[in-house]
Parts: C-alpha cells; structure tokens; sequence
C-alpha cells in the first residue's frame, strides 16, 4: 500500500502540472481544475485509488482542453506560423563578422556558458534575499574549485555531434536519436522528452505526452549553441534553434531558445545589449508572453539604475504566476543581468546569479552572450583560470571537452552551415 500511495502521489503532483501548465497556455481548464481537487480530497481521507482515478481524470481533461476565448495571446506553434506572427517574418539585416573574430567569439561564447554555469550552480532554485542573505555582493565563484558538470551543457555538445555526424540538413529526428544514444537521463521537459523517445515517439510529439514542463527553461537553456554556429546570421540560428526546442518544448519554451540562439548570433557584429535584446524579438511572435515578458523587462530596466529595483519588478509580475523553472521569470533574469551589467562580462553574470531562481541556467545565458560579445581574450583570467578550458559533462562518449577544441569543431561546422544556408544574406 505504501508504494501505491507513493504512485498516487506522484500522479497527483503531474495532475497539477498539467493544469497549470494548460492554463497557463490559455486553455479552459474549469473541468480540469473540478477533477483535481476531487482527487485531492479522496488523498486527503486517504483514499488512494479514487485519488489515482480523478488525477487521472483530470489530466486527460487538461490535455484535450479548449482554448479560453479572453485568452490576449497568439502563440502558434508551426515554424512557418511563427515567421508569420514574428515582427518582419524573420529578417534582420546584419553586417558579416570578419573572419579574424569568429573563432575568438566563439570560445567566448563556449567559456562565457561554463563559467556562467558554473556561477550559479550552488544557488541554483534560490531565490534573490536567500542568495543575498548568504553571499551578500557577488563578485567570484561561490565554490572553489568551480564545478563546470552541469546537465546544461550537455545538449549543446550533442549538437556540435549532431552536425558531425548529419550534417547541416540535420532534423529534429535525427538530433532526437543522439538523444537517446548519449544521454543516460535528463530533467523535467528534457526527461518526458527522452522518456517518449525511448518508447518511439518522435518529436514534435516528444516534447507533448507526458510532459506539464514544456515552458520549461530547458529549450532556452540551450539555445547559445546555434547563435555561436551561425555567427551574424540569427534567421538560421532561430531556425535551428526551432528544430532542437520541439524535441522538448512547446510555444513559449520554444520561443525562448529562438530568442537566445538569435542574441547570441547576433553578439558578434553587436556589442549594445539593448540593441541585442531588441533584435531576439525579431524571431518570435510578436503577441506572445515571451515577447511581452521582455519588452516589459527591458522598461523596467530602463526605468532605474538598480538592478534589484528592476527584478523586483519581475518577480512581482512573474514570480508568482509561474514556477522559478519557467521560461518566463528566469529570461527577466537574463536580461537584468545584461542591461544593467552594460555588457560588462563580471557584473553580467553576477547581478544575473544574484536575482536567483535557476541560476545556472541564466548565468549561462547571460554568461554566453556576454562571452560572445567581448570574446575569450577579454574575460578576465580569474574567471577562465579555475575552469582550465575544460568542460564536464555527463554525455557518453563526451565526458570531458576541451572548450579551445569545441570552439574549432564549432566554427567548422558553423563554415558548412553557414554554406549550406547560401552564405550572408
């Protein structure tokens, strides 16, 4: 009886992700919502099978449920339909990166992730007083000898893999297998995703049953990979970006690595981060909650000179609404960390760890695309030195990677990429 009410329990508990999840995409879930509560009632009398049958129930009801009609959002999911709905239907028009910066940005990006990563790694789920009460000004690594073994980075090294072994006419489907091969678990959206794939479903579908997560960070998380392989070119980054987000995610989930592969791309012929910032809107829908989550962010955040006025601002207005996983509260973290940290690759990375939440998913995105902009040379050697231009990862059959040898196999495979996009537009 213990394991089943185990079992219950934890149906129960992916019951009220799924209803959230579903409402917060705009979807009728009264039925839903209705059923939940039954089932958490019968837990409550301890009444385990009926507890089972309702969450059952009611995440049946969550997953077929209707789109509310005051719902003030579109949020389309097909790639076409996104370029539609995006603000000029993906084109942005960008100089060329000269030749003699790329390979330098490049392992910017890759070391500016790690480190990043490897920041906000002990405070990772804090929220922003814990982290101050605790470490007050941040301004180093809080452990030492930094650990750079983060499951974030792990999807990135299967891309460059990926493209090795596919190349650049690469598919969701074949991105999915190496998944599969090379990955001996995953988390929240990544572990439904690689769940299904192991039982045979293919994305988009991977990312859909089974999975309240798909709004998750995880797609975002992801996405610097794909701007460091189409530097000056963040169409195509977007675009690949898209084709590995699906696998896991879901609209604002897959907005969000868009968003990011775009900044990243777009970092290495732009270096103001506001100009940044306002370019990753060119490559997602123009009236989704992503969008609208920064532009909001970026008003608060030129509002004041005080980066905790500005997350003040964003926990207030997402912090509640939605999980501290969520793409929507963590990419306001991103993006304090870049606006006030003036690009400033020490200040970007600290204020971004400091307003907490999933820290070193943020961190990492922020650290990446301050990297990107100054370049490897320029970060500070009291970042770079404890990391010793290594990464660890938990991918079989890349366990340990050398960050100068990532950044080569990064821009070969950016070369064919890019070639087989047809060059600089």
């Amino acid at each position: 009886m213990e394991d089943f009410e185990k079992l219950a329990k934890h149906h129960l508990a992916l019951c009220n992700d799924f209803v959230k999840q579903s409402e917060e995409m705009g979807l009728d879930v009264a039925a839903a919502r209705a059923l939940a509560r039954q089932a958490a009632n019968c837990a409550d009398a301890g009444q385990w099978h009926t507890a089972l049958k309702f969450a059952a129930q009611a995440t049946a009801e969550a997953m077929s449920a209707q789109p509310r009609p005051d719902f003030p959002y579109s949020e389309p999911e097909p790639l076409e339909e996104i370029k539609a709905s995006s603000p000029a239907g993906f084109s942005l028009s960008l100089p060329k990166p000269t030749k003699d910066i790329v390979f330098d940005r490049v392992h910017g990006g890759w070391l500016g992730k790690v480190i990043g990563g490897a920041l906000g790694e002990p405070v990772e789920g804090w929220p922003r007083e814990r982290i101050e009460q605790a470490h007050g000004e941040i301004t180093g690594y809080l452990k030492k000898p930094p650990s750079t073994l983060n499951d974030d980075t792990a999807y990135e090294v299967l891309a460059i893999h990926a493209l090795e072994e596919y190349g650049a006419g690469l598919t969701s489907g074949q991105l999915a297998w190496e998944w599969v091969e090379h990955l001996p678990d995953a988390y929240t959206a990544e572990k439904a995703a690689l769940d299904n794939l192991r039982r045979g479903v293919v994305p988009p579908q991977s990312a859909i049953l089974h999975n309240p997560y798909s709004e998750w960070i995880g797609g975002q998380m992801k996405g610097e990979v794909w701007g460091l392989l189409a530097p000056g070119r963040p169409d195509v980054a977007a675009e690949y970006a898209y084709l590995d987000g699906i696998i896991a995610h879901r609209k604002n989930g897959v907005y969000g690595e868009m968003y990011n592969a775009a900044v990243v791309s777009a970092a290495f012929v732009e270096s103001d981060p506001r100009r940044l910032a306002e370019m990753g809107l060119a490559f997602v829908p123009t009236n989704c909650r992503f969008a609208e989550a920064v532009r909001r962010t970026m008003e608060w955040c030129s509002s004041t000179s005080d980066w905790r006025e500005s997350w003040k601002k964003v926990e207030e207005t997402y912090g509640q609404q939605y999980n501290w996983v969520h793409t929507l509260p963590n990419i306001g973290a991103v993006l304090v960390g870049l606006l006030h940290g003036g690009g400033d690759f020490e200040k970007v990375i600290c204020i971004t760890t400091m307003c907490g939440l999933d820290t070193d998913c943020t961190a990492g995105q922020s650290g990446a695309i301050a990297g990107a902009i100054c370049a490897a040379s320029a970060i500070p050697a009291r970042w770079k030195d404890p990391i010793e231009d290594t990464m660890r990862t938990y991918v079989i059959g890349f366990e340990n990677v050398n960050l100068t040898d990532l950044a080569g196999r990064t821009v070969a495979q950016s070369k064919a990429l890019l070639a087989h996009h047809g060059g600089k537009k």
